[in-house]
């Protein structure tokens, strides 16, 4: 095996510690071993249940499986974590001791990359934003890679032609563990409670989602949300610029009637009009304004804004209309895994028309910060999963409810209650993990049951 130079630690890596095979962990695995570094990759699952697929029996690899490990193996010169492994791991501590470098996926491959970074970060939207963004940039003529938290892992993005830009979705998570890593634009959306269970407190989630400016300079951009107070404080050394739906800004972009405008000291021009934005709801304009802004940063002009808006068909599971049967609309939320994500969701629809499935695994969440908009929007609750009675409690006595259990009882329930007019919509506000394998699985599998449901003649006045 061969040494490969890095920028922590000693210095050089020749056998390192992988934490973690899932998408990330093997993606780093392979980056490493290409390189001619030893992996020694270590997951608490068994053996059997791992998908090692072209990394089974690969050489340079090992792999301890089935526990966790409290030890550092000896000969390791650094420690590569998959987002999922919490920070306080005693093999992480242990490592800490050692004064071994333990760093994120996108933190190992920054240093390699032969292209500029565009990051996102945000409790909501930031998968919308991250291939908003790639749609802009490539619009305006750029070669893309649009990877991340929203599938492809950043690692896996490093070989390649040197004429790319990289458009990275970032979660906390991943940021914890990043160092080195400096977007030369970067935005970050929102902040709402998620994540408590693992972050402690709103503190030190928000703290987390900040470390994305970090590194930047002067010469960089920092794209931040005038209308969060949260992300409207933060500091950062880059040029600061924001959006905002509600009030003008002096260095960013906001509305002015229909049209999103660009403001600057001195000058503004239109950068596309409201109508541009294929996707419904504030928040979705908002994601449009975030990327616009990371785009022009890179060179975009308006015109291939609109261009590239007017392309732009959404992403799966992220409030995706299912069908229409009988005056009944379905609508796919899954991604909504967070209080505030099925919030702003829930805005886009008339009062008291909503059909709303919440539940799954909490995330340390108040789930009584949704009364307000369930009030007002919701006709009725199915609540699914592990957190069902949570959410009864929290929010039973403002509109009709159940506890459905399953996904297949709430939908099948729905069927039955929903009037025409009315929107049939899981936006669970939950992870999806005591039921699914993930929010992809539980999005699909509502699919399926509402075609069957409302195939197979089921009741719906």
């Amino acid at each position: 095996m061969t040494a490969l130079t890095v920028p922590w630690g000693s210095g050089s890596f020749e056998r390192v510690l992988v934490y973690g095979l899932g998408l990330s962990g093997k993606a780093a695995a392979r980056f490493l071993l290409r390189r001619g570094v030893a992996v020694v990759g270590v997951d608490r699952r068994p053996l059997e249940s791992l998908d090692l697929s072209d990394l089974a029996g690969a050489p340079g690899l090992e792999v301890l499986a089935g526990r966790e490990l409290e030890t550092v193996p000896p000969g390791i010169d650094g420690v590569v974590t998959s987002p999922g492994v919490p920070p306080e791991k005693p093999l992480l501590a242990a490592a800490e001791r050692a004064g071994l470098p333990v760093l994120a996926e996108v933190e190992l491959a920054f240093p390699f990359l032969p292209g500029p970074v565009v990051a996102i970060t945000g409790s909501n939207g930031k998968s919308t934003t991250t291939a908003l963004a790639g749609a802009l940039l490539r619009a305006a003529g750029h070669r893309v890679e649009v990877c991340g938290n929203i599938g492809t892992p950043l690692i896996s993005c490093v070989d390649g032609p040197a004429d790319r830009l990289f458009v990275v979705e970032l979660s906390s998570f991943q940021l914890e563990g990043t160092d080195t890593f400096r977007p030369h634009a970067a935005a970050l959306l929102n902040i709402s409670p998620d994540h408590l269970d693992r972050h402690g407190s709103l503190d030190s989630y928000a703290a987390a989602k900040r470390r994305l400016f970090v590194r930047q300079g002067t010469n960089d951009v920092a794209v931040l949300n005038a209308d969060d107070p949260l992300v409207a404080a933060t500091v950062a050394n880059a040029h600061r610029r924001f959006f905002s739906v509600l009030n003008r800004v002096a260095d960013g972009c906001c509305l002015d009637g229909d049209a999103v405008v660009e403001t600057r000291p001195g000058a503004g021009r239109e950068l596309f009009r409201r109508t541009d934005v294929p996707l419904a709801g504030t928040h979705n304009l908002e994601n449009a304004m975030a990327a616009a802004l990371l785009a022009v940063a890179l060179g975009a002009e308006p015109e291939h804004l609109r261009a590239g808006l007017r392309g732009f068909h959404g992403l799966p599971h992220r409030m995706e209309r299912v069908l229409e049967v009988r005056g009944v609309t379905w609508y796919d939320d899954s991604k909504g895994t967070n209080v505030g994500a099925t919030a702003k969701s829930l805005e886009g629809f008339a009062d008291a028309s909503v059909h709303l499935i919440l539940g799954g695994r909490n995330k340390g969440a108040d789930l009584r910060e949704l009364r307000d908009v369930v009030r007002r929007k919701a006709a009725r609750l199915y609540f699914i999963g592990e957190s069902a009675d949570a959410f009864r409690t929290a929010l039973a006595d403002l509109v009709p409810s159940e506890v459905s259990g399953t996904m297949a009882a709430a939908v099948k329930s729905m069927a039955e209650q929903a009037h025409p007019g009315d929107a049939a919509v899981l936006s669970p506000a939950c992870a999806s993990f005591d039921q699914f394998r993930d929010f992809n699985d539980r999005g699909e599998h509502f699919q399926r049951l509402v075609r069957a449901v409302t195939a197979s003649g089921a009741r719906v006045h």
